[in-house]
């Protein structure tokens, strides 16, 4: 009734193990992370300088969401993962309808800064079946990969944060490919953003401005 399993397992951390590893055959977890994660091309991410896109927080309450709030003075987008993924997909070149069973994951938890939520140095991208182990507690292994990774490519880390280590497993793992750099950074995010004028992106960008517009209000928006 169960398959292979002689009883009930309700050990996801387990099945995973038992998925990858020892059907699969990859190395381990955190090799098979690693083979699908997808960060931006660093020449993309250096022309933020290494500030977010957009002035957002993740709020829980959905009641809140969509809303301008302030954290210490400074006016936010109260949002929940819709403008890091827009940042990844748009920074990306990609269509929202290209994507299928894929997770925006933030590398370091930064859902309160504001300075960290948008920045394309904290996103990468995984299948959604694998996103689980890039947070809590259960994958430290892949958790410390992915930082020190990031880290690597961009040189950057929340404000407040330690520059990782290099992993004692880091230099045997295969990383997947980055999307074509963007050669302007600012031109394309613009013709996403007047693409969906409707957008809870665009309406922040609209109110209380972004990056490229130095944080001042976008009219032309």
């Amino acid at each position: 009734m169960f398959g292979p399993y002689s009883c009930v397992v309700l050990d996801g951390v387990e099945r995973l193990t038992d998925l990858l590893v020892r059907r699969a055959g990859y190395p381990s977890v955190v090799a098979a992370v690693a083979e699908h994660a997808i960060f931006l091309d660093p020449e993309t991410v250096a022309q933020t300088g290494g500030s977010a896109l957009f002035s957002t927080i993740r709020m829980r309450n959905v009641s809140e969401r969509g809303s301008i709030g302030e954290v210490d003075g400074r006016r936010v987008l109260l949002d929940d993962n819709t403008s890091p993924t827009d940042a990844f997909l748009w920074a990306a070149g990609i269509q929202r309808s290209e994507v299928r069973e894929m997770q925006f994951n933030h590398v370091w938890t930064a859902s309160r800064d504001p300075d960290a939520y948008t920045a394309l140095w904290n996103i990468c991208a995984t299948p959604a079946f694998l996103a689980k182990t890039t947070d809590g507690n259960n994958h430290p292994e892949v958790i410390a990969a992915l930082r020190f990774h990031a880290y690597r490519l961009y040189g950057l880390v929340p404000e407040g944060m330690p520059v990782p280590n290099e992993p004692t497993y880091y230099r045997e793992l295969r990383w997947a490919p980055h999307p074509d750099a963007v050669s302007d950074l600012a031109e394309t995010v613009i013709d996403r953003l007047r693409r969906t004028p409707k957008s809870r992106t665009t309406t922040a960008c609209r109110e209380i401005g972004w990056l490229f517009s130095e944080w001042a209000p976008d009219a032309t928006l």
